[in-house]
């Protein structure tokens, strides 16, 4: 809010809020469910910052939130706009990899960091190439005797 702004709260309707609690039971992303508990909570009459505590963000956070759900509704809410690093792999040299991992061709993470970099140019860090390993494939690798 800025100095010389009236404060005024957000308002649920109880349309809406019955609409957040239908959410609430789809919803399977941990950060937009507590984006609906605090427009639930809101609607309860709790303070913002009450409400912050309680949900363990900022108040910056909560002002956020309020401001998303004030232009886009419970749509803004259930949207997460962050994307991410962008993978350094294309799905076609993942998919080579995986293939060349159900062969039997690695042991051990270091053997994936080097097809990697000798195969695509691409270097990782050996940290990052052990986590790619376990999301990606069945984790510890084992030669096929």
């Amino acid at each position: 809010m800025r100095k010389g702004e009236i404060f005024q709260r957000l308002i649920i309707s109880q349309k809406e809020y019955a609409d957040l609690k239908m959410a609430e039971k789809r919803v399977e992303s941990a950060k937009c469910y507590k984006r609906i508990q605090a427009m639930k909570l809101i609607y309860k009459k709790w303070t913002y910052g009450d409400i912050a505590n309680f949900l363990s963000v900022t108040k910056n956070t909560m002002s956020n939130w309020i401001n998303l759900y004030k232009a886009s509704g419970l749509s803004g809410l259930l949207e997460l706009r962050y994307k991410g690093k962008q993978a350094k792999l294309t799905k076609q040299q993942l998919r080579k990899i995986k293939a060349e991992a159900s062969k039997g061709k690695f042991t051990f993470a270091k053997e994936v960091k080097i097809y990697i970099q000798e195969q695509f140019g691409i270097f990782y860090d050996l940290k990052h190439v052990q986590l790619l390993v376990k999301k990606n494939f069945n984790y510890p690798l084992r030669k096929h005797d």
